[in-house]
């Protein structure tokens, strides 16, 4: 597979990208057939695009020029045109244990790997920190899978991801100041530091939306 390099490709004109809803909508995948890292990726890339219009809207409301807010305006319709073309490719008979067991197999599977080529010591720690809690979390979920609806976790992860305790929820509880980090510097950190902390966010920021809104089901 040819390799990605997003910032030596050339773009799009703005003015092509808008979709209707035939683009838009498409052919969910099928659950009991897909790979999955295609369900990751779809999570994943869910999570981005949510982000993306979170953050248009943050920085909009604190810039004072009204044409770069045209601006943000247009790219975050866009933005979240592709957030809805992208999710819409989660299929309606996936439950929401079968769903959350993606979501805790991204947080393990990418946190490994932006931990395996982050550069900054710092956030290594961070991401590693993290990582034992993911583990868990995919863990008792599996449990849950098979209590609640006699499933096999392996159908979700297909044993691309291990599923074994981490580090136990009964003390993940601490102090909100405890869970406080230090920001890199905006001066001095790599490129692979700044992707890797916005690909981190974006993808804990939606399983936190997502928990927020299927909890209780």
């Amino acid at each position: 597979m040819a390799q990605f390099k997003p910032f030596e490709t050339e773009g799009m004109p703005i003015e092509e990208q808008p979709m209707d809803w035939k683009d838009m909508v498409k052919a969910p995948y099928d659950k009991k057939a897909v790979d999955a890292y295609t369900r990751t990726r779809i999570i994943l890339m869910n999570g981005i695009e949510n982000n993306a219009v979170l953050m248009s809207h943050a920085i909009e409301r604190m810039h004072p020029d009204p044409e770069v807010k045209k601006s943000m305006a247009l790219m975050r319709r866009i933005d979240s045109q592709q957030q809805v073309a992208v999710n819409w490719l989660n299929p309606a008979d996936q439950s929401v244990i079968e769903t959350t067991l993606g979501y805790e197999q991204v947080a393990v599977d990418l946190t490994a790997n932006l931990a395996k080529n982050e550069p900054d010591p710092y956030v290594k720690q961070t991401l590693d920190f993290a990582l034992l809690e993911d583990f868990d979390h995919l863990y008792r979920y599996s449990c849950l899978y098979d209590y609640i609806e006699g499933g096999d976790p392996e159908a979700i992860v297909q044993g691309k991801t291990e599923v074994k305790p981490g580090r136990p929820t009964s003390i993940e509880h601490r102090h909100p100041v405890d869970s406080m980090r230090k920001h890199y510097d905006k001066d001095t950190a790599g490129i692979k530091t700044k992707m890797n902390y916005t690909t981190i966010v974006s993808g804990e920021q939606q399983t936190m939306l997502y928990y927020r809104s299927h909890g209780f089901m």
